[in-house]
């Protein structure tokens, strides 16, 4: 298990964009949107090629983050390698996953999970490669 991104909820993308690039880092992907979550993405890498973030805008009333303030949202891990990690997640006794598995455009259609730590924080895990 590795950590891929830190999401990052923002109300103007394009604004945001630029705000990220003045701290030093470059745009990694188009503007992505998703249209199962009713969203706006752009992932950006720091300078070093260290640090992934995912700018995520809402796209509409429906979107899956319509009522949350702009900042931190989630880490992402990528756990395509470990088998059966919805399983693994569960014994645990961590958290509770809050998603069926979802296609992530934004990702080149890899499927992801979302969960709720019992410490309140959210994490995304991305299940396929």
């Amino acid at each position: 298990m590795k950590i891929h991104h830190t999401g990052i909820i923002v109300d103007d993308l394009k604004k945001n964009i630029e705000i990220f690039r003045a701290l030093g880092y470059s745009i990694s992907t188009d503007i992505v949107v998703d249209d199962i979550q009713h969203l706006r993405i752009c992932f950006m890498r720091s300078q070093d090629g260290t640090q992934i973030i995912e700018l995520i805008e809402s796209n509409g009333d429906t979107s899956s983050i319509h009522n949350f303030k702009n900042g931190y949202h989630h880490v992402c891990y990528d756990v395509s390698e470990c088998d059966d990690f919805i399983g693994y997640f569960k014994k645990m006794k961590i958290g509770k996953i809050f998603t069926k598995p979802i296609i992530a455009p934004a990702l080149h259609g890899r499927q992801v999970i979302f969960a709720c730590l019992n410490n309140g924080m959210f994490v995304e895990f991305i299940l396929s490669r």
